[in-house]
């Protein structure tokens, strides 16, 4: 899909003259992201744990659930912990196991509901499920806030229920005995935006600050299981600026030299990730994606049986088997995919994309519909019929709220979830799915502006060949970890001189760039369309990004094309 390339506004004279001791393309950069006091300068560049991470105990339920789970602890009583099923949920739901072990809780149970079978969190049908257990507290973890008739069913049999869950808050809270998200309005926490995972992890934070914890080594246990709240926080695209970025970069260290056995035996079945050299993109395209796999095309409890590991046989086992469930899992998607969108034609004929499908594993329709969203720049919403009932899942394109425009016809559903750019649900009536369709597309016309659905290159600012050196690169790896809030950092080099073309990689689908009178080297993967667009000799206008690359024991710096063009005038962002 051709690509509107939008070139961000230059930076105010003003702040350019207030920071003197940055270079203007980093002032840029940072200003690109909304980073513009002294302060948040400070906190963006140089993360400190101590002075980012925010007390625990300001979640105004935080006391009542600490309270509860030191009194199960003193009785010896039983705690069921509640996960979802993807990849921040099961980290999640690890990091709650072993603190909770670590504090003396030996009646402990994690439970993950099938998404396919007893459908989304603590429902109903779950909660029948708990009662017969007899637990003396459920604990939810990425999930539970949309759960009231389950939650409500569970407190009238006198077992109480802690909600931690980072999910949009619907019209009614459920009965709970304490909830933990900071997306509920009465809350005051600073960070909104803490993946499932983060949330986890201040419950932990604050049993660990508790004058009744027993954990000897307080400090490193609350440290070695950063690496999980990385990749729940990168897996489920939370924001990282703040004290997620904190959270993240601390646990990109701990993951680097990782003491989960699961992850470790994960990590040495891939191919191209190594110990010490593993980024944010690493969780988000090639470790993340492993771990979710287990939900989409099996059963959940596989990634969480992968990182509770304690012997490093099994966990290899469980490696091996994770790995071979996300090839099956790209096949099935590319399989699926082709057929979707050659129904669906080069331009869909409505601003939402609406696809019915049955009998397709119901863990796939996230995947397809951010695939399609990525095709099209069209918000999608895919649908699935099975004997078990109608499963849904959307996704989103920037700026448009999936998940308020659907609660606004929330009665199709028996329940429903999710964020503004991703939702998922279970359908009521068969007999209603076309109503529900033309009211989707109906939504679509009347919310979606046209420029919405085009896709956009957003570029932080232009440079020139020279720029480019291991110096420049040093500067610009401050900036790391890259994700939402803050992406990986697009330049716009201008009018530069395409000296040679060479096709590479296996099936001559990438392409060697030789640019500049000095015959700079790029890489382009997968840039066959716009290549062809172009001839050796002409002058153009290159977006890139800039990265290292490991070859052969070597690194180097390597400048990678993100799209191209034949020199024309950009579109500055007003």
């Amino acid at each position: 899909m051709e690509r509107i390339w939008e070139l961000a506004p230059k930076i105010p004279k003003e702040f350019k003259n207030k920071f003197p001791e940055f270079h203007p393309v980093i002032l840029q950069l940072l200003y690109n992201r909304g980073v513009k006091t002294k302060k948040a300068i400070d906190q963006f560049l140089n993360p400190d744990y101590t002075r980012d991470i925010h007390d625990p105990f300001i979640f105004k339920d935080m006391k009542k659930a600490v309270d509860k789970i030191y009194a199960i602890v003193a009785k010896q009583g039983k705690i069921i912990i509640c996960g979802d099923s993807d990849t921040d949920g099961a980290c999640a739901s690890t990091i709650l196991f072993k603190g909770f072990k670590e504090l003396g809780i030996r009646n402990l149970e994690v439970y993950i509901p099938d998404r396919d079978i007893e459908g989304y969190g603590l429902n109903s049908r779950v909660a029948e499920i708990f009662i017969k257990e007899k637990p003396d507290c459920v604990i939810t973890c990425d999930c539970g806030i949309t759960n009231v008739d389950g939650i409500a069913k569970l407190e009238r049999h006198g077992i109480s229920v802690v909600i931690t869950d980072h999910h949009s808050e619907p019209e009614k809270l459920p009965p709970a005995f304490a909830i933990i998200n900071p997306k509920v309005s009465r809350e005051t926490y600073p960070n909104r935006f803490l993946s499932g995972t983060g949330v986890a992890f201040k419950v932990i934070q604050a049993l660990l600050r508790d004058k009744r914890c027993n954990i000897k080594n307080k400090e490193a246990f609350e440290k070695w299981v950063l690496d999980l709240v990385a990749i729940g926080t990168i897996t489920d695209r939370m924001i990282l600026l703040g004290e997620n970025r904190t959270l993240t970069t601390y646990g990109l260290i701990v993951l680097n030299k990782t003491a989960n056995v699961g992850l470790r035996a994960l990590i040495g079945v891939i191919d191209s990730l190594r110990p010490g050299a593993i980024t944010a993109r690493s969780i988000g395209y090639i470790l993340g994606p492993r771990l979710n796999v287990s939900g989409r095309i099996g059963h959940a409890s596989g990634s969480l049986r992968l990182l509770l590991s304690s012997d490093q046989e099994g966990a290899d086992k469980r490696a091996k088997r994770i790995q071979d469930l996300n090839n099956k899992r790209i096949q099935l998607v590319e399989e699926a995919l082709k057929k979707i969108i050659k129904e669906l034609g080069p331009k869909p004929s409505h601003n939402i994309i609406f696809i019915s499908e049955k009998d397709l594993q119901g863990g796939l329709l996230g995947l397809m519909a951010n695939r399609l969203v990525d095709y099209y720049h069209r918000p999608t919403i895919i649908v699935n019929h099975r004997e078990t009932g109608i499963k849904g899942s959307g996704r989103s394109v920037p700026g448009f709220n999936l998940f308020e425009a659907l609660s606004k016809i929330g009665h199709y559903f028996i329940d429903f979830g999710g964020h503004p750019q991703a939702i998922g649900f279970n359908f009521k009536n068969i007999d209603e799915l076309d109503d529900f369709k033309q009211d989707i597309y109906k939504i679509g016309e009347k919310e979606l502006q046209a420029d919405r659905l085009v896709s956009k290159l957003l570029i932080d600012t232009e440079i020139s060949l020279d720029d480019i050196d291991w110096d420049f690169y040093e500067v610009l790896s401050k900036f790391e970890p890259f994700g939402d809030g803050n992406p990986q950092p697009y330049f716009l080099l201008k009018n530069i001189p395409l000296k040679n073309v060479t096709a590479v990689g296996r099936n001559g689908q990438h392409y060697r760039l030789l640019v500049g009178e000095d015959n700079r080297k790029m890489i382009y993967f997968n840039g066959k369309d716009r290549v062809k667009q172009v001839t050796t000799g002409d002058h153009v206008d290159i977006v890139v990004e800039l990265s290292i690359n490991f070859f052969n024991g070597r690194q180097e710096l390597q400048i990678k094309v993100i799209d191209l063009k034949k020199s024309e005038s950009i579109r500055v962002k007003g």
